[in-house]
């Protein structure tokens, strides 16, 4: 997991990553205020587009599109509870991390009744 740094407490922010790869994406995220909570308005991978999802807590938030796009995001919070607070990234009560295949592909056995690497 290689961890997303230099998220701040401003509401709105875009961010370029560069993939273990050399390949790169963005990606926007919104704090809104109203339904507590950060969203990623978008978030393009070559010609995928994705926009407008909550970020939860979750080992695997874009695993639905596992056969298109070769990595993960996940959002981890040392609370428990979802990111809901607005400066939660920039306190580090909650942390995004982008997955290599090989971790996509151990939490898809895992959630399909697998073990865990050790």
């Amino acid at each position: 997991m290689y961890p997303i740094n230099n998220i701040s407490s401003s509401p709105l922010q875009t961010q370029t990553l560069v993939l273990p790869t050399g390949q790169s994406f963005s990606f926007t995220m919104y704090y809104i205020p109203m339904q507590y909570g950060w969203f990623i308005t978008s978030l393009t991978y070559q010609t995928f587009t994705l926009n407008t999802m909550r970020i939860t807590n979750n080992a695997n938030m874009l695993y639905q599109w596992m056969n298109i796009l070769p990595f993960g995001l996940a959002c981890f919070s040392s609370s428990g509870r979802e990111p809901t607070q607005q400066q939660d990234f920039s306190s580090g009560a909650s942390s995004l991390y982008i997955l290599t295949p090989a971790e996509m592909l151990a939490y898809e056995t895992y959630i399909n009744g697998g073990a865990l690497p050790s």
